[in-house]
């Protein structure tokens, strides 16, 4: 064997290594995903694929750096390396797309637990190649994704912990209900990532709000809103009129594509009569 069918050879079980190892890790991980909800990208194994080897790259480049400064060893050379891989990671990042992010419903946790049982009997007693075992489990990988939209249509109405905060999901669209909780100081900048979507994943599989409804008036609320669609890429604010609430999100969002509608009297006692039919 020649030494290029050597390195194209150790390049090849590398690769097929690798992506099997991505695949039991996210596969073997759901479950913990899916009782915390958390979302997982699509696009991970490929992902760690890229970034692991830049990564390691950087990490060597930064320790031989860190080693010639300590000594005053001129090292221009390394410190434009860390510069253009730095560089090179943010280009590559902004190629990501909040899309790519998906949740996995609690209703989906006995197939995840399934799965997992089944790759522990494989590697006990089947023991395939690799390149078997990375066709396969990229197999059950797509296999799982394509079958989620079915475990999702979960329609109703749940509340989020103690806080009078309620998640809709209807018609396979998704609304935040809110009477006061994201405009309390004390709750504002964890609800989002450590309540909100957890939640919402946990019983709908979804990642972003549609529809964010303030029914409670505030001075923060035009803050909060631009959180809201920052963080959960709501498309439609709801706000009440109290207290120039609906003029100072309007404000807020004036040169964004976001729309912005009034909660009339009408629509605020819909939302009320929903809160109370909740209680």
């Amino acid at each position: 064997m020649s030494c290029l069918q050597k390195i194209n050879l150790t390049i090849h079980n590398y690769v097929i290594s690798f992506f099997e190892l991505q695949f039991v890790i996210s596969l073997m991980s759901l479950p913990l995903l899916i009782l915390w909800g958390l979302p997982i990208s699509v696009m991970s194994p490929l992902a760690n694929f890229i970034f692991t080897p830049l990564l390691i790259i950087f990490l060597w480049c930064s320790c031989i750096t860190t080693i010639c400064c300590l000594a005053n060893i001129p090292c221009a050379i390394l410190d434009r390396a860390v510069e253009g891989l730095a560089c090179l990671w943010l280009h590559l990042l902004s190629f990501s797309r909040p899309e790519w992010l998906i949740g996995f419903p609690s209703s989906m946790l006995k197939v995840s637990i399934a799965v997992c049982i089944f790759m522990v009997l494989l590697y006990t007693y089947i023991k395939p190649t690799a390149k078997h075992c990375a066709i396969l489990l990229c197999l059950i990988w797509c296999s799982l994704i394509l079958i989620r939209p079915y475990f999702t249509h979960t329609d109703g109405l749940k509340k989020i912990g103690p806080l009078p905060l309620w998640v809709a999901c209807v018609h396979n669209k998704t609304y935040l209900i809110d009477h006061g909780a994201l405009c309390n100081r004390k709750n504002r900048f964890t609800n989002f990532d450590y309540h909100v979507l957890p939640e919402l994943i946990r019983h709908t599989g979804h990642t972003t709000i549609d529809t964010v409804i303030f029914c409670k008036p505030s001075n923060k609320i035009a803050k909060v809103a631009k959180q809201c669609h920052e963080q959960l890429s709501c498309a439609t604010i709801m706000v009440t009129p109290k207290a120039q609430c609906f003029q100072k999100v309007q404000e807020q969002f004036k040169d964004e594509n976001v729309t912005i509608i009034p909660l009339h009297s009408a629509k605020r006692k819909t939302a009320s009569s929903v809160l109370n039919n909740s209680k």
